[in-house]
């Protein structure tokens, strides 16, 4: 496999790399909302053409995330309240549906049982940062244990402004992955009891937390 120092796997397709790379640094806020983004300056970081670049570039914008203006360029986003408010009932609709179909089979939780373990030590520690990756990777979990892997699929394609509230809430308010990583207990008991309406109750709250910068 071939890595390049600026992380692209050359074996992979390039688009949906630089894709991932740029969303992150937009939700991370290293890219900041009315910020400029130069082709040419990103060509040469990842060594790379303009066609990969603006493929990554047209699915960021399809997500809202970024902004294409004439005559003054590829701006980064600022944030959407109406997608943001969207992204959460459209979140909640398919998350609230996977717990509750979890919450009524029999599964092996041994996977996430591993995954809470390293959001509890990342929430201890208050890094959100690593916390964020391993929220990402709870999600997903349920998703595929429920039989339902597209779910997250299609919660990843809408999510965009989401991430950008909810790592804002992490990053700037004290011990808030600690809160994140209770609701995700709470969760995954009313599953285990074999809850159904409890795991999606418990669900939508979770979800709709993202919400409460805006209040």
């Amino acid at each position: 496999m071939r890595v390049l120092q600026t992380g692209l796997d050359l074996t992979k397709p390039i688009p949906p790399q630089l894709y991932e790379i740029l969303r992150q640094r937009i939700v991370d806020n290293t890219l900041q909302p009315g910020e400029r983004i130069s082709e040419a300056c990103l060509a040469q970081e990842f060594n790379v053409s303009r066609t990969p670049l603006r493929a990554a570039l047209q699915q960021l914008a399809t997500d809202g995330l970024v902004s294409v203006r004439p005559q003054v360029g590829t701006l980064v986003a600022g944030l959407d309240v109406g997608q943001l408010n969207e992204a959460v009932f459209i979140r909640a609709a398919l998350e609230c549906a996977v717990v509750e179909t979890l919450a009524g089979s029999a599964v092996d939780f041994r996977e996430l049982d591993l995954i809470l373990a390293q959001q509890a030590a990342a929430a201890e520690a208050d890094d959100f940062a690593t916390f964020f990756r391993h929220d990402e990777s709870f999600h997903a979990k349920l998703a595929e244990l429920a039989g339902t892997p597209t779910a997250w699929k299609l919660v990843q394609s809408v999510k965009g402004h989401v991430d950008r509230q909810r790592y804002s809430m992490m990053a700037g308010i004290p011990m808030r992955s600690r809160r994140a990583y209770d609701e995700h207990l709470l969760i995954m008991d009313r599953i285990r009891n074999g809850d159904v309406a409890g795991a999606a109750k418990a669900m939508a709250d979770h979800v709709a937390s993202v919400l409460e910068l805006e209040q």
